[in-house]
């Protein structure tokens, strides 16, 4: 058993601030320590697949973080850790905990079938992990072959926390230091008729207003692919999989480069499948995030089969999640007034852009290598290039 002073000591020598995730029993000292540190913050995420996201984000931004979950919750991380991080090239310290472990003591029956599986799955994901260090002795030596795994093979590296590995903290502070209020903010409406525009139009109207020093995070499917098509910048990053993270990434993004405006540009369908990040972006109260929804209603990369969109009023949505900013339009002139107001007076802002369904009947793929727009995308962000 360490104190958990021992191995968050560690952590900062290699330059480990950040932390992301969500609450294990196994994990409370843990985290209760990070958010008694000053030198450290801990972003509480609403699963364990938006903390994957939200720590890909921090990287690019030149931030590695650490990502801790319970293991139960493993399988709700597999998409991203599958699609984007590992798609990707990007690493990040993780800790999972070990409940059911197999021989340990009797755990509730939903921790059984996980507890046997924990590792096996982290091997099937091809994702290298050792034991979290049970000894101070072990803390530097393990760290250290963390950080120069995820040094070589720009993968995750995980540790799997056995009960019992970190003495009992109790927490000090109340609250998350980066909560914030929900806001009440009416919905700006400047809807006119059909929407006549189509997903390209819509994405040169962003990527003319919102300049070159911008970078457009665009989620997975036809977003990335004809935002490609429209001209590779290195500002741009096109998601691979990993559908409905880009809102957790680009959150990540904005937290670790707090002097650039970050715009992600989402899909209803996306959207939908991880709402819970809207929440987040509110709690984290990004002023430099720019979170833009092309809103067509369907699946388009799958066929054109309808989303629940026609249902959601998205905006109620963000408002009530803290947007500061929150604007409903159809226009080229709405959607461009509407970045222009953020550059003005820059503010968690979310705009939602109703855009004809359907795409390029000769849509390309993008021809750079998702580890190429990741590590270009980091060079633009933090100067190296």
């Amino acid at each position: 058993m360490i104190e958990s002073s021992r191995f968050l000591s560690e952590c900062k020598k290699n330059n480990l601030t950040t932390f992301t995730g969500t609450p294990c029993s196994y994990l409370k000292p843990f985290i209760n320590y990070v958010i008694d540190d000053n030198e450290l913050e801990f972003i509480g995420t609403p699963n364990e697949g938006d903390a994957v996201a939200l720590a890909s984000g921090t990287w690019v931004g030149g931030k590695t973080a650490v990502v801790m979950f319970q293991n139960s919750g493993l399988g709700n991380a597999v998409n991203p850790l599958t699609s984007l991080s590992y798609s990707s090239r990007i690493p990040f310290l993780g800790i999972t905990t070990w409940r059911g472990e197999p021989g340990g003591k009797k755990d509730e029956p939903q921790h059984e079938l996980m507890g046997q599986i924990t590792t096996q799955m982290l091997d099937i994901m091809q994702i290298p992990w050792s034991f979290f260090p049970q000894t101070e002795e072990e803390v530097t030596p393990t760290l250290d072959r963390a950080m120069a795994s995820m040094q070589e093979t720009r993968l995750p590296f995980f540790l799997v926390m056995k009960e019992g590995s970190v003495n009992s903290y109790e927490l000090q502070k109340k609250g998350n230091k980066s909560a914030s209020f929900a806001s009440e903010v009416k919905t700006q409406k400047s809807v006119s008729g059909e929407n006549k525009l189509t997903r390209t139009d819509a994405l040169k109207v962003i990527r003319e207003t919102t300049g070159p020093q911008t970078p457009l995070l665009a989620t997975t499917g036809k977003t990335g692919r004809e935002l490609f098509e429209l001209g590779d910048t290195e500002n741009q990053f096109y998601m691979v999989g990993s559908m409905g993270c880009a809102a957790a990434m680009g959150a990540g993004l904005a937290y670790a480069v707090p002097n650039k405006t970050v715009a992600v540009i989402d899909g209803d369908g996306a959207l939908m499948m991880r709402m819970g990040n809207m929440a987040l972006a509110g709690q984290m109260n990004l002023s430099n995030m720019l979170h833009i929804l092309l809103d067509n209603a369907v699946h388009d990369s799958t066929g054109g089969q309808s989303t629940l969109s026609e249902t959601i009023d998205f905006c109620s949505i963000a408002s009530a999640c803290g947007y500061k900013r929150v604007i409903e339009t159809n226009t080229a002139e709405g959607l461009a007034g509407a970045i222009e107001a953020y550059k003005k007076a820059p503010s968690l802002t979310f705009i939602r852009f109703f855009i004809k369904k359907g795409s390029p009947e000769k849509l390309g793929r993008p021809t750079v290598t998702p580890p190429q727009v990741s590590e270009r995308l980091k060079d633009f962000m933090t100067g190296a290039h």
